[in-house]
């Protein structure tokens, strides 16, 4: 965990759901003459340059663990000064950072669950169907074994358990052997294991048949969900009473997680989880970047002590 120093890099990244996430951060702000917001999933820096633009008094701290995410954003808020600074880090370690900076606690925390447009694009991370490169698919580059390392050691039965759990996909046995075939007979880039996967599994005119597999496997090189947990459960501890807790998820088994966890939450002590449907991007946004299509935000937000909970009876998804 280690305190970042600005860097030129490119990091291409559409914000979504920018304005709804700023809209409820400004609201926990509200009356308040010291406000702190972690953004635990930093990016490129779009959803803290908005926080800094909208309030002038606002210091943000920004987590990621892809090095050239924070070269890129602290870049891009340099002009903002001491009111931003950068951390690379794995947000599920939100607390060990706020306890390094001897902060202990937050106006608001946000977190954006997507892989950025420049992991996608760039071949060399190793994400991507659409442009070959090795099968690597680390958010950190500097940490951590590699898809292909950890292909060399998983067994079939664990393999198929990810992909059931990580991908939904049913079969999910005949196409971890799929997986493991390919690689051992020389699918060795990302472009070569997902030609392997077209020619083996059932296609769908819209969606390309390794999609869910290469989804899967990046949730297992990243611990994705076990990241989330930990946010999950530290998080809400961290904020300030009506502070606000801002998850954004793109995909079910995540949206799922969130809302569960948040739901848990709420009525223990920690305060109102906003029930019903969550947020998604509106038909100009999605028009404007078509990976906003599945984002879906909630929120938890920490009631004052005493305060009692109104909360729905019902949850409508």
């Amino acid at each position: 965990m280690t305190t970042s120093s600005p860097e030129q890099a490119e990091f291409a990244h559409v914000t979504v759901l920018r304005d709804a996430v700023t809209a409820a951060v400004v609201a926990a702000a509200a009356a308040r003459e010291t406000v702190r917001v972690v953004d635990c999933t930093l990016g490129g820096g779009g959803h803290s340059e908005a926080i800094l633009l909208a309030l002038p008094h606002v210091e943000v701290i920004g987590l990621d663990r892809d090095p050239a995410a924070i070269a890129a954003a602290s870049v891009r808020l340099a002009p903002f000064g001491a009111r931003f600074r950068a951390v690379h880090t794995p947000f599920g370690a939100l607390a060990a950072v706020l306890a390094d900076l001897q902060i202990p606690d937050v106006t608001s925390i946000i977190a954006d669950l997507g892989v950025s447009s420049h992991q996608f694009d760039t071949a060399a991370r190793g994400f991507s169907l659409r442009h070959d490169g090795p099968l690597d698919m680390r958010m950190d580059p500097s940490r951590g074994l590699t898809l292909a390392q950890r292909l060399e050691a998983v067994s079939l039965e664990d393999l198929a358990d990810i992909l059931y759990e990580y991908g939904d996909i049913r079969r999910s046995i005949g196409t971890a052997r799929i997986v493991l075939q390919s690689v051992q007979e020389g699918a060795d880039t990302t472009a070569k294991l997902a030609q392997r996967l077209a020619a083996r599994l059932p296609r769908d005119r819209n969606v390309h048949p390794a999609t869910l597999v290469f989804q899967a496997l990046r949730i297992w090189v990243n611990d994705e969900l076990g990241e989330l947990e930990a946010l999950l459960r530290d998080a809400p501890g961290q904020l300030q009473p009506g502070g606000v807790l801002a998850v954004i998820s793109f995909h079910s088994g995540e949206d799922r997680l969130v809302k569960q966890m948040m739901r848990a939450q709420a009525p223990k002590k920690y305060g109102e989880f906003m029930r019903g449907k969550p947020q998604a991007a509106g038909d100009e946004e999605v028009r404007d970047n078509p990976r906003a299509r599945s984002a879906r935000l909630r929120l938890l937000w920490r009631n004052r002590p005493g305060t009692p909970l109104d909360v729905a009876d019902g949850d409508e998804d």
